[in-house]
């Protein structure tokens, strides 16, 4: 078990690793790159590869009445990482969900402070998430589960939750510094609405 002193330790390391590496995207920009074009590819092959499997356990299942036992492990899989890879995209764009209405009654300076306190609560978050979740992929290698259909060990499926966490932290302490250096978050407004 972790102390919540270690805990909140290994949360400042890693927040503090991730303000760092931001710091490093900020001064090489092929770096802020090669990480929108991984997250990219990678979020669009798992999402795919999960949807492709979905849609063959169906055909399988009721087409032919031969249900493919594998399938919804590996369906839970795909999509599970695809969407983590998509989330840190749509934080990189900046088109994940948020309510504005405060947002938008308040001045610009207001909403600078807004917009720094919110990457920083998302940034030590997810560092939070991230440990915890390395946690719990050092628990189940220790318990050394494995999945019923594929016998691939639990773990490493459920490795996606510490570096998924890492992704948006990393992707928050970006955020951070565009915000520190006045390249304020776009906010869109849904048409509409």
């Amino acid at each position: 078990m972790v102390s919540t002193p270690e805990l909140m330790a290994w949360t400042a390391v890693v927040t503090a690793a991730m303000l760092a590496l931001a710091w490093l995207a900020e001064r090489l920009p092929f770096f802020k790159t090669a990480i929108a074009v991984v997250e990219d590819a990678l979020s669009a092959v798992y999402l795919t590869a999960g949807l492709s499997v979905v849609m063959i356990s169906v055909v399988t299942r009721y087409v032919f009445n031969n249900p493919l036992g594998w399938a919804d492990e590996f369906a839970r899989v795909f999509v599970a990482w695809g969407a983590m890879f998509g989330f840190s995209v749509a934080l990189r764009e900046r088109r994940h969900i948020g309510v504005d209405l405060l947002y938008t009654a308040v001045s610009d300076r207001a909403k600078h402070g807004m917009d720094l306190l919110a990457n920083f609560i998302g940034l030590v978050f997810a560092a939070f998430m991230s440990v915890t979740g390395w946690k719990l992929v050092v628990f189940l290698k220790m318990l050394g589960l494995k999945s019923i259909y594929t016998d691939i060990p639990e773990w490493i499926l459920q490795l996606i939750i510490p570096l998924g966490f890492l992704l948006f932290a990393l992707q928050f302490a970006i955020n951070l510094f565009d915000v520190l250096r006045g390249r304020e978050p776009i906010h869109e407004e849904v048409a509409g609405v």
